[in-house]
């Protein structure tokens, strides 16, 4: 069986041939997207279809819509793929280290991060590499252009000028990020709780499923936040008006969470996505009982979720 780095490897390989050297700082990063680009057809509305990418066969970990028509996916091997305007791009990020989370603000203002201290910046043009600690991080997001939070083992950095960055240790292992605002940020994981940041201080929630390890967690609006988990019953949390409410899903542990139109939320792990109406989940496998799911991102009228094996999902409403 082909392993994802090799396989990567082999991604890596067709680009050298097409572009000679893919580290020549003459051959720009939007040359090596136009050479690797694969155009999708658009999915029958209301349905998941799969969509080819460049990323072959790697495990893609996280996915992040800036909007309907700039999408980013990273993974294992420094994969990086982008979709734009109908096509998915392979990007140069300059590293081999398995990229586990992206986030932003807009297209021209992207965040990537993974392991062996790997944070990366794309400014709309190339990524670049930031220098912040030898951590594994394992989640990031950007409130603004400056007010950025990373996290991973059991630390939180936190950046107000989107340079430089300061740590703040907490207790368990931390892989799962989200905010509302520079103001509203949510961090969680394994044997963690849920910590929350207010401005000024992190203070511990427990959303009250009988454990503190959470898996997923994304917010809808301020006060508004829903994490993942494993207890039956209770695979999902939901905080309104300062409380938490019990949402189960039929045993399925999702590894991402995110809004989709309307009252929609969309959860993604193992072979399942699940769908909340604002009432009840409807939980479907639309890749084969065999997928693989990491993360699911949403943006008007679109949903994306990724996983092992390359595979990008599409949702269209």
């Amino acid at each position: 069986m082909t392993s994802p780095v090799d396989s990567a490897a082999r991604v890596l390989a067709t680009l050298v041939a097409v572009t000679g050297c893919i580290d020549d700082p003459s051959i720009t990063d939007e040359l090596e997207m136009a050479e690797s680009a694969v155009t999708v057809p658009a999915c029958a509305s209301g349905t998941w279809c799969v969509e080819a990418t460049p990323a072959g066969a790697v495990t893609l970990h996280d996915v992040w819509a800036a909007d309907a028509n700039n999408v980013f996916a990273v993974g294992d091997a420094g994969t990086i793929v982008r979709r734009s305007n109908g096509e998915w791009l392979a990007m140069a990020s300059g590293t081999t280290a398995s990229l586990r989370d992206v986030h932003g603000t807009s297209a021209s203002d992207v965040w990537a991060v993974g392991q062996a201290g790997a944070v990366l910046h794309y400014n709309g043009s190339a990524w670049s590499a930031v220098s912040v600690g030898a951590a594994n991080f394992e989640c990031v997001y950007a409130a603004s252009a400056t007010q950025v939070f990373l996290c991973g083992g059991s630390s939180v950095w936190r950046s107000t000028n989107g340079t430089s960055f300061t740590a703040t240790g907490m207790t368990g292992s931390l892989f799962a990020i989200a905010g509302v605002s520079a103001n509203e940020v949510y961090v969680t994981g394994e044997n963690s709780y849920v910590r929350k940041w207010n401005g000024s201080t992190w203070s511990t929630v427990n959303p009250g499923a009988g454990t503190s390890t959470y898996f997923a967690i994304t917010t809808i609006g301020a006060g508004d936040v829903w994490v993942s988990d494993y207890t039956p019953s209770k695979e999902t949390m939901h905080l309104v008006n300062t409380k938490w409410g019990a949402k189960g899903t039929s045993s399925a542990i999702f590894q991402g969470m995110s809004k989709g139109n309307g009252s929609d939320l969309f959860g993604a792990g193992g072979a399942k996505v699940g769908r909340f109406n604002g009432t009840s989940w409807t939980m479907t496998t639309p890749f084969g009982t065999a997928a693989s799911l990491w993360s699911v991102t949403g943006t008007t009228g679109h949903m994306w979720t990724v996983g092992a094996n390359g595979l990008v999902g599409h949702f269209q409403y």
